[in-house]
């Protein structure tokens, strides 16, 4: 909606201006950076100086690059970059929300200077407009049915359409004819797009969610509501009047700011607790980003649009937004400056670091990304008896301490991980395809006994009976569920800081702050699945628990932490979650 809308004024304005003789690309993108850079500018420098006293290197420095990115316009490339099953959740960017602004930034760099040369050419717009927006449309619906719906998300060319159908809307309402049409359209004609407007956006809101996929053909219902009610807005109709309500017409005024203010406050208030905030501090978090609005708009906004001196602001907007990118470029380049933080969070945060593509066998027994294909590697050779580990990337977690325990023991090891897919059979075309290969495998190599260990979910725990009869088919005697690890509100580096902030005092070695709860329903629940499929349950839970808490640390002194983010396992973790468990998995 906000690109449909962006399209139809931007290109409004650009054809009055062309009509009257009067449009230059210097006055266009002077506008644009006087309205767009200062509250960016005071959003960049207050996420920053939260940044330096809250956050841990490692999110300071993913800061630091959102900075930069967002200074320069790139933020969705650079955020399409980022995504991936490691990605961090995206509660915890508080500059997410600025991937909308790039792309909206890139159009206004390629589509004044189309439609200039265009009418400069005496050609109608409607074919640039036609030709850029059915082309991108055929892009976006090509990359989401060939599973490239990220690409699609964040990329300038899978998103023109949208703009391109506020363009259209505009040209229409432009010309003299359509003008003239409006003037006399017929009531009802325009109620009928009102209600048809109001009802595709009800059922837009109601049934697009995280699991469409989107934009795809899902864009087309709120990119179609915002057209019909644009169109039905130039006529006394119902959505002039909802929509020209006076509270609601205040609240645009002052939408600029608060689409930049309100998701940098509901991020922070999630990166400064241990779980997620109460609904009450998110509410006045809200309130209090319509209060920053407005006093921006106030006080920063409107003094600049009126300023009697227009190019001594642009210039100045622009040094202070390079300034912006280079301190964050900065952050980003020095690994988050490190150095802000006390000794004691410094050294639990550089102990999640470990190469894990090597650990792991990223690319040969553990697929991710483009990944498709397991290494004969990932079978050891020889003839003895062969131990198969076989999940998602909670399965590589604990790979190495899998291996160590197999060694120790004269025991063959088989690894197939793949991440985000459960040891299931079907599913989702990716997964499918690998653990269709995993099961091939078993088929081959008879394993004596196969562990089954993923990010258990209900769901997923009871999906598993097609995977026990399959192992059964094959041969496979001894089936062992090895359940949900203990998992954290946040990651356990974060918690580490987190505690030390309220309490002064270095996390305990077993706690319970921050624990999710969820990690024992899960447990309990695979204990309960796996009695009823007639296999063992191992519980990763207890081998981590106890009455004290949950094991946040391995080792003498300030020891080893046992999980790099919420849920996945440090090798010195699983070591010392195999330590426990092992004696049961090779039947000591």
């Amino acid at each position: 909606m906000f690109f449909v809308i962006s399209g139809y004024v931007i290109t409004k304005h650009m054809l009055r201006e062309i009509d009257a003789g009067n449009f230059s690309f210097l006055g266009f993108y002077s506008r644009r950076i006087r309205r767009i850079f200062p509250a960016l500018l005071l959003v960049f420098v207050g996420l920053y100086a939260f940044g330096w006293f809250n956050m841990l290197p490692e999110e300071f420095k993913q800061l630091g690059k959102h900075i930069a990115a967002g200074a320069a316009s790139i933020a969705n490339l650079v955020l399409w970059r980022e995504a991936g099953y490691f990605d961090v959740s995206a509660e915890l960017k508080p500059l997410l929300h600025l991937w909308s602004l790039g792309v909206e930034e890139q159009f206004y760099l390629a589509w004044p200077v189309l439609l200039l040369a265009t009418l400069r050419a005496r050609q109608s717009p409607l074919w640039p407009i036609a030709i850029v927006g059915l082309g991108s449309f055929a892009l976006n619906i090509s990359s989401v049915a060939h599973h490239h719906a990220v690409a699609a998300f964040y990329s300038p060319l899978t998103r023109a359409w949208e703009p391109m159908i506020g363009a259209l809307l505009a040209y229409r309402h432009h010309s003299d004819h359509a003008r003239q049409a409006a003037a006399g359209r017929s009531a009802p004609l325009g109620q009928v797009k009102s209600m048809a407007g109001f009802s595709l956006l009800a059922l837009s809101l109601a049934f697009v969610n995280a699991s469409s996929a989107f934009p795809g053909w899902w864009a087309l219902g709120p990119t179609m509501a915002a057209y019909l009610l644009i169109d039905a807005g130039a006529t006394r109709t119902i959505a002039r009047r909802v929509l020209g309500w006076a509270p609601l017409v205040a609240i645009g005024l002052v939408s600029y700011p608060l689409y930049l203010a309100h998701w940098p406050l509901l991020s922070a208030l999630r990166i400064i607790s241990s779980g997620t905030a109460p609904v009450t501090w998110r509410a006045l978090a809200l309130l209090l980003s319509l209060l920053l609005a407005i006093l921006t708009y106030r006080y920063l906004e409107m003094p600049i649009r009126q300023s009697r001196h227009p190019r001594r602001i642009v210039g100045m907007l622009l040094l202070l937004m390079a300034g912006c990118g280079l301190a964050g470029y900065n952050a980003y380049q020095r690994d988050g400056m490190g150095f802000r933080m006390s000794r004691m969070v410094g050294a639990f945060a550089d102990g999640v670091q470990f190469d894990r593509d090597k650990l792991w066998r990223r690319g040969a027994c553990y697929l991710e990304g483009a990944d498709r294909v397991f290494s004969t590697s990932c079978v050891d050779p020889g003839t003895g008896t062969l131990v198969m580990l076989w999940g998602d990337s909670r399965s590589a977690a604990l790979y190495p301490g899998v291996r160590s325990a197999s060694q120790e023991r004269g025991v063959r090891l088989a690894q197939f991980s793949t991440s985000g897919c459960p040891p299931l059979i079907g599913g989702e075309a990716r997964c499918a395809q690998a653990n269709a290969q995993a099961l091939a495998r078993a088929r081959e190599t008879r394993p004596a006994v196969v562990l089954l260990t993923a990010n258990w979910t209900t769901d997923r725990l009871q999906a598993l009976r097609g995977t026990v009869d399959a192992l059964h088919t094959i041969g496979v005697k001894r089936i062992v569920l090895i359940g949900q690890v203990a998992t954290w509100q946040s990651s356990l580096p974060k918690l580490y800081w987190l505690f030390w902030r309220e309490h002064h005092e270095t996390m305990p070695a077993r706690t319970l702050f921050g624990l999710d709860p969820l990690s024992k329903q899960y447990d309990q629940e695979g204990s309960a699945i796996a009695k009823s499929l007639g296999i063992e349950y191992i519980s990763a839970y207890d081998a981590m628990c106890n009455a004290s808490g949950c094991l946040t640390r391995t080792g003498p002194g300030r020891g080893n932490i046992v999980m790099f983010d919420d849920s996945h396992l440090t090798p010195a973790g699983a070591e010392a979650v195999m330590g426990r468990i092992a004696p049961r998995v090779f039947n000591d």
